[in-house]
């Protein structure tokens, strides 16, 4: 065995998922998971520095890319998760157990990192009607402690850890790094843009009286962690802030993010880093371009191999540097047999539960960001019937609906969008169809409607 998990090791340190799935299969039908599981856990945790490499690779065996953040448990213990079920198929297994982790709130899986769009496309599409209907309640229940007295104070720490509650602060606040304890101006704004979304912001606020207040904050602003919190998981979560942070105004903060990105080695970045790469205007392009060669995989020698056409000639030279840099990195492991990749087993989703929110979303007077999370599961999960669903959400009152489904008919066929747009052509408000004709000239460019 112990051979077996050094070809794991190196199956890993090539970047070589075909293979490392492959053994991973081998030593699961072998049930000898906790032999490679101890060695794996002597050597990672060992290391001073920690990375995501074993991760993608659990992740890409187990399936789980489109839940990688939000299921907070290590590489380690999944393989021993899967100890438990040697029968059953691992992804399948995990699908399972991450929505039971949902339904019973469980912190091992946080909702917060997930992408309904992202999963609304893959096997985990299955867990939506519970996320949706959690990322509402959070919000709604969000208590918001402030500071009685002349000069009030208003924490928002409780309003930034639910879903939709960080998604209006960072739309109203542009995005800027916000703090946990705001003054009555800044709240009024915040207050503002909560009430325009449909909330009762009264109702979600408690008030502390000032020798109370301390106290209160410190309980609010800290953020518990576990003491056995494993290496992973905090490079986890520092990867997930440098997503966004690289993307600051601050040199320091976008240096330190790409940072960040680069030393974890995670394959799931490269989106990421394909971004900045492709903004010359961004202070970390040209690293970006030389971090695509030393962690990217295949998925992005077409993206090195586009930007050899560059007009700029030091992009071009560090392009090509990066696709040599790729390439030397392609070596196969001493594994020759591999095994087929299973047949996919796609959980669908209940349609009718995600109606049932929307309806309840709309009724409620919810904020219009619910509301487009929903129809983007709709549409990415139901496209035959999307058109029609999106065509009656046409006759709804409120503006803010009618806009949210122009915006999600662009993640439809031109044939099947066609019906929608025509119906908002007719739309009694001068935005609507100013936002339809938008449309009608990006995506029909050439073609003239009856």
């Amino acid at each position: 065995m112990t051979d077996l998990a050094r070809e794991l090791q190196n199956a890993i340190a090539e970047r070589n998922f075909p293979v490392s799935s492959h053994l991973l299969d081998h030593v699961r039908k072998a049930d000898r998971i906790a032999d490679v599981m101890d060695i794996l856990e002597n050597e990672y945790n060992s290391l001073s520095h920690h990375t995501l490499e074993l991760r993608d690779h659990i992740t890409n065996y187990l399936g789980m890319w489109d839940v990688y953040f939000a299921v907070q448990i290590s590489s380690i213990d999944m393989l021993r998760l899967l100890r438990n079920d040697l029968e059953s198929d691992p992804q399948i297994f995990m699908i399972d157990f991450a929505r039971e982790l949902l339904k019973k709130q469980d912190p091992r899986f946080d909702q917060f990192y997930t992408s309904v769009e992202t999963i609304s496309r893959g096997q985990y599409a299955v867990l939506l009607p519970d996320i949706l209907s959690h990322r509402t309640s959070e919000l709604e229940d969000c208590t918001i402690y402030y500071r009685r007295g002349p000069v009030p104070l208003y924490c928002t720490a409780n309003l930034l850890r639910t879903y939709y509650g960080h998604q209006i602060i960072a739309a109203t606040m542009n995005e800027k790094v916000f703090e946990l304890v705001v003054s009555e101006k800044i709240f009024s704004v915040i207050a503002e843009s909560l009430t325009a979304a449909g909330l009762d912001v009264s109702k979600m606020l408690v008030g502390i009286d000032p020798e109370e207040w301390e106290d209160i904050i410190c309980k609010v602003s800290i953020i518990e962690s576990s003491p056995e919190e494993s290496k992973e998981l905090r490079t986890l979560h520092r990867v997930y802030a440098a997503r966004s942070e690289i993307f600051l105004e601050s040199f320091r903060k976008q240096a330190a993010a790409l940072d960040t990105i680069l030393n974890a080695k995670t394959q799931l970045c490269n989106d990421i880093l394909m971004t900045v790469a492709s903004d010359s205007g961004h202070e970390m392009h040209l690293r970006a371009v030389k971090g695509l060669g030393d962690l990217g995989g295949t998925n992005v020698l077409e993206f090195l191999s586009n930007m050899l056409n560059a007009s700029d000639t030091s992009i071009r030279n560090v392009a090509a540097r990066a696709l040599s840099t790729l390439a030397s990195h392609s070596k196969w492991s001493s594994v020759s047999h591999k095994i087929p990749a299973a047949s996919a087993k796609k959980s669908f989703l209940d349609i009718s539960k995600i109606n049932q929110i929307l309806n309840t979303l709309i009724a409620k007077d919810m904020p219009v960001t619910m509301i487009e999370d929903t129809l983007i599961a709709l549409v990415i999960q139901d496209s035959d019937n999307a058109a029609d669903i999106l065509t009656r959400l046409l006759a709804k009152p409120q503006i803010s609906i009618r806009k949210a489904v122009i915006k999600t008919s662009r993640l439809l066929e031109r044939e099947k969008a066609a019906p929608v747009i025509r119906e908002a052509l007719e739309d009694e408000s001068d935005e609507i169809v100013t936002l339809a004709e938008e449309e009608l000239s990006s995506r029909w460019p050439d073609e003239v409607w009856g």
